[in-house]
This record gives structure tokens, sequence and C-alpha cells, in this order.
């Protein structure tokens, strides 16, 4: 047996038992770092669970207005917990996501499932403004009464998210359009202060109409009607 391959076969039994005696105290490190990232992934599972419980004690009712169960041809109020939050960029986002996704029932969808909002702004003169996807145009249902519905719910469910919002403009696809889908004009920002729970939302600018003046019983009241003197009597010496 040469000198080399004895001191290659020495260096190799020093290594076995090196590696023996090594090997319970690797065990033990790797036992240590199990239990330390068991800990670690527990602790973790505790703050998501804290932070979804607190989540939860924060929601707050609004009223989401979807289409009347009674009646779809009408709006109704439903009052629904939300996690908005205090930030109004994201109370509208979410209040305006639970408009469109999450309706009592599908035939009680104001807009169309296949809407997203793309984008939501709050100027600084509390003008609002929502950019939804192509769908709301091209997938709603055509027609004045079905396009009316669809945007008076945007702007409700707008104004009582997000109450200090004044107006509303609704963009489709990033782009200002004439109408939703070729009867409602959205080239105007919806006046949401002047908004009232049974009217329709104005469009801005809104001509201002004086009340009618009242009937007299018995008689149809007839436009701008020119009264005429009544003569002169005649003087004594006339007749």
């Amino acid at each position: 047996m040469s000198r080399a391959f004895r001191i290659t076969l020495l260096l190799l039994l020093l290594a076995v038992l090196a590696g023996l005696y090594e090997l319970p105290v690797l065990r033990r490190q790797l036992a240590r770092s199990g239990q330390q990232e068991q800990t670690e992934e527990q602790a973790r599972r505790e703050v998501i669970r804290a932070g979804s419980e607190g989540r939860q004690e924060k929601k707050e009712k609004i009223a989401i207005f979807w289409l009347s169960a009674d009646d779809p041809r009408e709006l109704a109020a439903v009052e629904t917990p939300l996690l908005l939050g205090a930030d109004p960029v994201e109370r509208a986002r979410v209040a305006l996501e639970a408009l469109i996704t999450s309706a009592p029932t599908p035939e009680q969808r104001p807009l169309p499932l296949e809407t997203s909002l793309l984008e939501f702004y709050l100027l600084p003169d509390g003008t609002a403004v929502a950019d939804f996807s192509d769908a709301l145009s091209h997938e709603i249902p055509s027609g004045i009464s079905s396009e009316q519905l669809a945007v008076d719910a945007v702007v409700r469910t707008l104004h009582a998210a997000v109450p200090q919002a004044r107006r509303l403009k609704i963009l489709i696809g990033g782009q200002e359009v004439e109408t939703l889908a070729g009867h409602v004009d959205l080239t105007s920002a919806f006046d949401l202060s002047a908004m009232r729970s049974a009217a329709p939302a104005p469009a801005l600018p809104a001509p201002a109409a004086g009340p009618p003046a009242p009937a007299q019983p018995g008689k149809s009241p007839a436009p701008e009607e020119k009264k005429t003197p009544p003569a002169p009597k005649p003087r004594e010496g006339e007749r």
C-alpha cells in the first residue's frame, strides 16, 4: 500500500468521523429553524387575522341603488355594509364596484356585469370623474329607460358614498362620449348637490323651470293672456 493511498484513506476516515460528529448538531439546527419558521408563520397569520377582524369592525352601511325588485323601471336603495374607509376615492371605488357586482339578483343590475371601473378621480372643486370600461356602453340594452337608470344608479350611489362630491363626469374607456348608448347625454357633468332621491339626477347646466300658474276652476289657462283695460264711462252730457 503506497504512502499516498494511506494518506487519502486517512483523510476520508477523518471526514466521515467529522460528519458523524456534526450530524446531530445539524439536526438540532434544522429543528430550531423549522420551529422558528412555524412561529413566524403563526405570527403572520395572527397579524392578518387581526387586521381582517379590525376591517370587519369598520364596515359602514351605505345606500346602493339597484333596480327595484317590485318595479324594475325604478331604483331602490339597499343599505349595504361595505369596507369603505376614509379616503373618498377608495370609498367611491368600493361603492361603485359593489353596484356593478353585488346586486341582490341578476335582474336587479342596472349596469352590465362586464362593466369595470377603470379610474376614479376627485378634483379639488368637488368634481368627480368616473372612467368606465367600454362594456358599460356596449353591453347595456339600448333605450332611454335603461340608460337613464344606469346613470342614475351611478350618480345616487356615488352621492351616498362620497357626499362631498358635487358633480360627476362619466367617461367611457378614458374618452368623453356624447351619449351612453345613443340616448342619455354624457357631454355634461351630472349635478350631485341638486340630486333628489325621488328624481333623476339632472345634468349641468340645467335650466331652472318656474312653477306653473294655477288654473282657475272651470277655465283653461291661456298663455300670456293680454288684459284689455275697461272702457271709460261716458259723461253726463254725452248720454
